[in-house]
Formats: structure tokens, C-alpha cells, sequence
């Protein structure tokens, strides 16, 4: 079985809403796409929508 390529794992990842979404445009498991994005060093969506939510949370809030 050939491995993915990095640029297919961040287009993948950028493009779908989920991990679960992601996994299946791939054709593998969830895990396994977990997985294949740390080997990689790519956010997931999941981590995407965490790390949006944070920063969305820490915004200053102006009264004009």
C-alpha cells in the first residue's frame, strides 16, 4: 500500500470540517488519520476548531 503525502493530509485537513469527514475522503480510519497528522505536523480540524474557539474567547471586547 503506497503512504499518503504530506500535501494530501493538509488539503484534506483544511478542507473538511472534521476529523471524521477527513478520514473518510482518505479512505482510512480515524485514528489513523490522527496519527498521520502528528507524523506530519498538521493541525486537524479538530484542533483547528479548538484552537479558533480559544482565540475567540480571548478577544478583547470594545464598547463604541
Amino acid at each position: 500500500m503506497q503512504g499518503i503525502s504530506r500535501e494530501r493530509i493538509e488539503r484534506v485537513a483544511r478542507i473538511y470540517a472534521n476529523n471524521s469527514d477527513a478520514s473518510k475522503a482518505l479512505g482510512i480510519a480515524l485514528h489513523s488519520f490522527g496519527r498521520i497528522c502528528k507524523r506530519f505536523d498538521v493541525e486537524t480540524p479538530y484542533a483547528r476548531t479548538r484552537r479558533r474557539r480559544v482565540e475567540a474567547r480571548h478577544q478583547p471586547v470594545f464598547n463604541v
